[in-house]
């Protein structure tokens, strides 16, 4: 045993002993903690790549070192405590030796190899290296910080990133078992395609910030490798309103197939009884203006069917798109319908209007004494000819209507015009 840089006393010894002891007892409450710390264990359990692996593994050496040295500073606690308990008052070659165990090369650590190169033809091919405990502690600060540095760093990439991850996993959860009560992938092939680059861009961001999280430390939260959280939460948005939608489609089916069949069968009423109007103002009207009936329903009753069918096979995307786009054009052939309406009642309605305008100029021009007058009597009778006649020509109609209101316009000026009447 090498002599101990000096001699303590009693009362020296047991002081030291217990400062010894108190930072041993650190010592060990660090490395107990270190060894439960998520991310040494997440770390220690992982399939490591990249700069991670690299770090890992000089952390790695780094603990070994750590409980390496704590072992060695617990033996020789062992024997201070162990010499120390022989008696109250030490001899002098008992305080020597506790002297030598705790201010000198006490700490025995385990032998290593030394590589050929560094020693000589009759050196030992092991050796063995003494430290104080001062000196034990002190070679292990270095490696604390490396291997705290690597687990604290790759923790914080995981609280921060494994969250979001973790959250688009649940996500498609969700979206799946919406799938699954729509009636599969088969129901929703478009949002199922979708899904399934969510969860493969989720794997690839979830593989790389389990293996190498330290290439993520830096940069761009959202992002992870090549793959944009942010993107990614959006399209898995975009997929979810999408089921949603379809869900909606499926629970609300069979009430709007019943407004689609209530309002074709309306538009088929209608459709009847405007080609009978249509017949009814032909009869009472010549006129190339009075437009054909636009004749929907049938097909649109040909669609309706075709709609039931998609919703019998489940097919929930293609019945979302053939229903409302069914639903727009029943619309439309409602509203198409009522404008012909209109333009097939003009003609009568205009009729009656001439009529009604005659009979107001005849009063009038009875009214101005007026009503013998030849020429005005010849154009009134021409003009009721017309619009009393069945069918009546309405142009020809609205020519006489019009030089009758102004014969009797220019009789009241007393200015009569040489009018014999229009030829018949």
């Amino acid at each position: 045993m090498n002599p101990a840089p000096r001699v303590l006393g009693r009362d020296e010894i047991d002081e030291l002993t217990a400062r010894h002891e108190a930072e041993y007892d650190g010592v060990t409450a660090g490395l107990m903690e270190l060894e439960n710390h998520p991310g040494r264990q997440l770390l220690e359990g992982g399939a490591l790549s990249g700069r991670t692996a690299e770090r890992w593994a000089a952390g790695q050496r780094a603990i070994a070192l750590l409980w390496g040295h704590r072992e060695a500073y617990g033996a020789v606690l062992d024997r201070v405590r162990g010499l120390r308990g022989r008696r109250a008052k030490p001899l002098r070659n008992e305080l020597e030796e506790l002297s030598f165990l705790l201010l000198g090369p006490s700490a025995e650590l385990a032998a290593r190899d030394v590589p050929i190169g560094q020693r000589a033809l009759t050196d030992p091919a092991m050796h063995v290296r003494r430290m104080t405990l001062r000196e034990l502690v002190e070679d292990m600060a270095p490696a604390w910080t490396e291997v705290t540095a690597v687990v604290e760093a790759a923790d914080a990439v995981w609280t921060r990133l494994v969250p979001a991850l973790d959250r688009i996993d649940a996500g498609i959860g969700t979206v799946e078992a919406r799938i699954g009560e729509l009636g599969g992938p088969d129901a929703t092939p478009e949002q199922t395609a979708a899904l399934d680059r969510i969860r493969r861009l989720l794997e690839s961001a979830r593989t790389l910030v389990a293996s190498d999280p330290l290439a993520l430390t830096t940069g761009d939260d959202r992002r992870v490798g090549s793959v944009d959280l942010t993107d990614l939460e959006d399209e898995l948005r975009r997929v979810t309103d999408a089921v949603r939608q379809l869900t909606i489609v499926r629970q609300r089916f069979d009430e709007r197939i019943g407004r689609l069949r209530a309002a074709l069968e309306e538009l088929e009423y209608q459709e009847g009884d405007t080609i009978r109007r249509r017949a009814h103002v032909l009869t009472r009207i010549s006129d190339k203006r009075v437009p054909e009936v636009p004749l929907r329903a049938a097909t649109l009753e040909d669609r309706l069917s075709a709609v039931v069918a998609l919703g019998g096979e489940g097919d929930w995307t293609r019945v979302s798109r053939e229903l409302s786009a069914l639903e727009n054009d029943v619309r439309g052939a409602r509203d198409r319908l009522a404008a012909t309406r209109g333009h097939i009642d003009g003609p009568l309605a205009r009729r009656d209007e001439l009529r009604g305008l005659l009979l107001s100029y005849r009063a009038m021009a009875a009214r101005a004494g007026l009503g013998e007058e030849p020429v005005l009597e010849s154009l009134f009778n021409h003009a009721k000819e017309l619009l009393w006649r069945a069918p009546c020509e309405l142009e020809v109609a609205v020519r006489v209507v019009t030089r009758y209101q102004e014969a009797v316009i220019a009789a009241q000026r007393e200015d009569r015009p040489d009018d014999k009447g229009e030829p018949r």
